[in-house]
């Protein structure tokens, strides 16, 4: 089979994948969709400060992904200015959002940025795996504190883990092992600017509802929040535009959310995080092609 034939049946398989989702989340609100009119008058009488503190929290969100990879690349040794590393970073989430395959394309390019910088192959190529990793890895201490707080005896079984990987700690303890495998404090801030990073999103997703007037409890969006956040990480379309929109409108129905205050939601939030974004990130890409 030639590498043409193999790429069109993955566009198609994808292609069927992506309906297949989208006639699922059709079917779970057939009898909820919601009115485009009444949609028009929620956002109609948005509350602007909970928009403006939306519109900031996606933008700190890109700070705190632009401080992530800072971190690391200190650690290594190389030094990028603030405003660079922040340029790269817009431009890597357009990517990402707009593109085929647009998070292999972003890295490659976050790669040539490293580069340029004076970051040698080995350490731009570490840098950005570990970047992604550690994405991956705040993701999920969000999930973890989530399930911490949603389930009581979670408590009792944390705490059996932590005691249970302290004592083999103790028992197999070598200070020149420890010290060639433990995370850097470069990694260890990293990690901690990528669990800000994914907090960030979720809180522009409860300033958007409560900018719609929504008493729907917080904990209650950010379970939506991260249930979406699986679709998400599925690359089946760019940025995942049309499955973000109609899982996230799903999940805010099916919590007990009014059809037309949840697609004011969810237009809202994705406008904030996802198309305000694209500009920017079309500047940031320019000012990195500058140089």
């Amino acid at each position: 089979m030639t590498t043409t034939a193999v790429k069109g049946g993955r566009a198609t398989l994808r292609a069927v994948l992506v309906l297949l989702l989208l006639v699922v989340a059709a079917i779970a609100v057939r009898d909820r969709l919601p009115d485009l009119g009444e949609t028009v008058v929620v956002l109609g009488e948005v509350d602007g400060w909970w928009a403006t503190a939306a519109v900031i929290a996606a933008l700190a969100s890109q700070l705190a992904f632009a401080e992530q990879q800072r971190q690391l690349l200190a650690g290594a040794g190389v030094a990028v200015p603030v405003k660079r590393v922040l340029a790269m970073t817009l431009g890597r989430s357009a990517m990402s959002m707009t593109l085929p395959a647009g998070s292999a394309v972003s890295a490659a390019f976050a790669y040539r940025v490293y580069r340029h910088h004076g970051a040698a192959t080995s350490v731009a190529v570490r840098v950005t795996a570990v970047s992604g990793v550690l994405s991956l890895a705040g993701l999920g201490l969000l999930y973890l504190a989530g399930w911490l707080l949603s389930t009581p005896a979670a408590w009792s079984w944390a705490a059996l883990g932590a005691a249970t990987l302290g004592l083999l700690a103790i028992l197999f303890w070598d200070k020149s092992v420890m010290a060639r495998h433990a995370i850097g404090r470069a990694e260890g801030r990293a990690l901690a600017a990528a669990v800000i990073n994914w907090a960030l999103d979720m809180f522009c997703l409860v300033a958007a509802a409560a900018a719609c007037g929504v008493t729907l409890g917080w904990w209650q969006l950010a379970l939506v929040y991260l249930a979406v956040q699986v679709v998400r990480q599925i690359p089946l379309t760019p940025g995942g535009l049309g499955l973000i929109e109609a899982s996230m409108l799903t999940g805010l129905v099916t919590a007990g959310m009014p059809e037309s205050t949840a697609a004011a939601v969810v237009l809202l939030y994705r406008l904030v995080s996802f198309w305000m974004i694209l500009p920017l990130g079309l500047t940031g890409w320019m000012a990195t092609r500058r140089t």
